[in-house]
């Protein structure tokens, strides 16, 4: 990420060079399970760990819904599944 005082001078660039390496420059990356913006805005992370939770939860509503599973094994199964996937790197 670059933080600099003049940030117009950066905009237009394509790629980032670094010695003797050359690197894409993108508006948005993951990085150890967090997204960083361009602009270090928190809401688009926020969301998307949002997403994944839902994602998650919806996978295993079926057996959060069953009769043959007991509520604890449930509550264990959001604890253990649903929950880590919201707050993963906060």
């Amino acid at each position: 990420m670059i933080n600099t005082r003049n940030k117009l001078r950066f905009r237009d660039e394509k790629h980032l060079d670094v010695y003797n390496y050359e690197f894409e420059r993108v508006g948005e990356f993951k990085y150890l399970g967090s997204l960083i913006t361009e602009n270090s805005d928190n809401n688009t992370d926020i969301k998307a760990r949002i997403i994944g939770g839902n994602r998650s939860y919806y996978s295993v509503l079926p057996l959060l819904r069953s009769k043959a599973v007991s509520r604890t094994t449930k509550i264990r199964m959001y604890k253990t599944i649903t929950r880590p996937v919201v707050l993963y790197g906060s």
